[in-house]
């Protein structure tokens, strides 16, 4: 079922990237279609604990990028998730750019450089004008 999911994401970000005059480079473009494919799957994303707590406690580069994946998400898809309990998108910002960072690799790097964007751009893609069905968060 992922490789449907992947390939309807693919098409879905290709779109937005027409559409609105953004330009990816490859990896970063199969970087979003697969962090999006992952969470329809694995819908029960949120640490345990506070975003902030998790951050504190990251003791692998498994816990940063699963961390810095689920900030990226929370953004993009959900910008007003913590909305209610007195948290706005830059706490999920800067979560997830500190979590990138704590990484080494030029992938993580970029991720944490252009998280603004990407987020952005997830945000985008996901919230677009498409008919429902284009939609698949929704």
């Amino acid at each position: 079922m992922k490789d449907a999911y992947t390939n309807a994401f693919y098409g879905i970000v290709r779109d937005t990237q027409d559409t609105h005059g953004y330009e990816l480079p490859d990896h970063l473009e199969a970087y979003i279609v697969m962090l999006l494919a992952h969470h329809v799957e694995h819908p029960d994303f949120l640490p345990d604990t506070s975003f902030a707590e998790k951050y504190l406690t990251i003791d692998s580069r498994k816990d940063a990028k699963s961390l810095g994946d689920t900030c990226l998400f929370v953004s993009g898809v959900f910008p007003n998730m913590g909305k209610r309990k007195g948290l706005n998108r830059s706490y999920y910002t800067n979560i997830g750019i500190g979590s990138y960072s704590s990484m080494y690799g030029n992938l993580f790097e970029e991720l944490a450089t252009h998280f603004i964007f990407l987020s952005d751009f997830i945000e985008v893609t996901i919230h677009s004008s498409k008919p429902k069905s284009y939609n698949l968060f929704h």
